[in-house]
């Protein structure tokens, strides 16, 4: 049996609506409440600025009903910004990641704010309080940063108690996966637990290899797997990536598997064929590197080139 699409490279996912997505439905559920969240937590930063500046008692030099829906444009602009960069990925960005969210949180503020001064003063041909715009910003900025940490701690709790994390089984015991299951470990935002490793060729033992390659199915089914990471054995891919197909399991497989050691690779189409594309990045000292790191992000974001 050969897989349906054997030609894609990088990421390959093998699921299909079964119990595995399960946990894509809950991963898109809990970010759409967070979104959700945000925006009532944002209108409600924009009302009690009103009520701080201007005063609990309604205004007629500044109308609360011509406040309140523009109010409602400027979250919608915020969010939108927020949408539009990432914000709400999963799995959320950690470590100087989360930097760059409250930079982003930040930048949606001022447009939000930039929108309700612009869209009000068409319709009221005047310029209202700008501590007003300030106390906006800041409550806004803070309600994304209570949020962002609250379904942070969630998906923390999940990890550690395991309720909802991808049950990861390793193909290849080699340095390839060694430096992976550091790494899943240490990540509070990775939810896979690491069932344990097959050694394809049965030339190592310890506590995490739990057999060779012809034991696949029997442990997957013996540990309800739901995810596999292909490390090792290059030559039996089709193989596994048909197996995952059946049995509904998502499928991945490290860029080392096909003895790429690079880090500065990108998924592109060619043609609309898909391709892994390495960029050089060739630096004289960490202070260009740093400059780059800014330009490329911007770059890939935005245009989705190297």
């Amino acid at each position: 049996m050969t897989p349906k699409n054997p030609r894609y490279a990088g990421v390959f996912f093998c699921a299909n609506i079964s119990s595995l997505d399960e946990m894509f439905r809950w991963l898109i559920a809990l970010r759409g409440g967070h979104m959700v969240l945000d925006a009532i937590l944002l209108y409600g930063a924009f009302l009690l600025a009103y009520g701080v500046r201007v005063g609990w008692v309604l205004s007629t030099d500044f109308p609360f009903a011509l406040y309140a829906l523009v109010s409602v444009i400027a979250v919608l602009a915020w969010l939108g910004f927020l949408v539009f960069t990432k914000y709400y990925r999963i799995p959320p960005r950690s470590g100087q990641g989360a930097l760059y969210d409250l930079v982003l949180s930040a930048v949606g503020g001022v447009i939000a704010v930039a929108t309700l001064i612009i869209v009000y003063y068409f319709q009221q041909e005047l310029f209202f309080s700008r501590l007003i715009n300030v106390y906006v910003l800041s409550f806004g900025v803070v309600a994304l940063l209570v949020t962002r940490w609250g379904f942070g701690q969630i998906l923390r709790h999940q990890k550690d108690k395991n309720h909802k994390a991808y049950k990861t089984l390793i193909i290849g015991a080699n340095a390839v996966s060694d430096q992976l299951i550091r790494a899943i470990e240490d990540n509070p935002y990775a939810l896979y637990e690491v069932i344990g490793v097959i050694d394809p060729y049965g030339l190592k033992k310890g506590p995490q290899i739990l057999g060779k390659l012809d034991k696949l199915t029997e442990i997957c089914q013996r540990e309800s797997i739901t995810a596999i990471i292909q490390c090792d054995a290059y030559e039996h891919t089709l193989n596994i990536i048909s197996f995952c197909e059946e049995h509904d399991i998502k499928y991945q497989f490290d860029p080392a598997l096909r003895g790429i050691y690079e880090k500065n690779l990108r998924i592109r189409e060619v043609a609309g064929q898909t391709m892994i594309s390495f960029v050089k990045r060739d630096f004289d000292s960490r202070s260009k590197r740093r400059l780059y790191d800014v330009f490329d992000r911007v770059l890939k974001q935005v245009f989705d080139v190297d």
